[in-house]
């Protein structure tokens, strides 16, 4: 594995987070000072549901899912990290137990924040208020996926993950959005649908013009996929 982040490198990658980037040179020196660099394998779990929140972590390369187990050996993915997120704060706020497990899909390099550090920063009412609205967008965010997985046709539902996606980490070609190819697995566990099931809503949203794709990414029309998803649930709610 890589050797470990220096000082200077952890303080540089800080600074790219949008909820620490308004922090003052000193802010982000003692933060800094504080945290560490840590390297993962591919599978490992970073923290578990249900275990006490010590820290927070910033993910600098690789990737990684949060996920809820399910029924057997399924689970639900609540999201997917990509380098610059930061991850494991909320719990922190509250003092609460971890809600979800961290997996790594990749190898992967973090910076472990610890809890007295990200508490020192409250004290910065600017921080403050900009951690608000950071928790009020991720409460919207799990808002929207409640909607977009419970009652929704199928091709809805992978409409909707698509869309997701597209905001989180999407790049805008023209009319298009191109979005990093996920396993069709992987969606299934986000929309709660079955693989087959995602295999056949990807093939109709192709047919209907508003997505394409190759060995490695997702082209998406987005005008198009919204006016094929807001079909797709007016039949539906028709056929209620």
């Amino acid at each position: 594995m890589a050797s470990p982040l220096t000082h200077t490198a952890i303080k540089d990658w800080l600074r790219t987070v949008p909820l620490l980037s308004g922090l003052s040179s000193e802010e982000l020196e003692a933060l800094a000072a504080a945290s560490r660099s840590v390297n993962v394998r591919k599978g490992a779990r970073v923290f578990d549901e249900g275990f006490a929140a010590d820290c927070c972590y910033v993910l600098v390369s690789g990737g990684a899912k949060l996920v809820l187990a399910g029924h057997g050996d399924t689970e639900i993915i609540l999201g997917t990290l990509r380098p610059q997120a930061l991850v494991g704060e909320i719990a922190l706020l509250d003092g609460s137990t971890r809600s979800a497990n961290l997996v790594a899909t990749e190898d992967s390099r973090l910076i472990r924040i610890p809890a007295a550090s990200f508490d020192a920063l409250r004290r910065n009412h600017q921080f403050e208020t900009r951690l608000v609205a950071h928790v009020t967008s991720l409460l919207r965010e799990a808002n929207d996926q409640v909607r977009g997985t419970s009652a929704a046709p199928s091709l809805s539902r992978v409409g909707w993950c698509l869309a997701r996606l597209a905001r989180r980490e999407g790049v805008r070609e023209g009319r298009h959005i191109v979005i990093p190819r996920r396993p069709h697995q992987e969606l299934a566990e986000i929309t709660g649908c079955s693989r087959e099931t995602v295999t056949r809503a990807l093939a109709a949203l192709k047919r209907r013009r508003c997505l394409t794709w190759d060995e490695d990414s997702y082209r998406i029309d987005v005008e198009l996929l919204q006016q094929v998803v807001r079909q797709d649930l007016h039949m539906g709610a028709a056929t209620d």
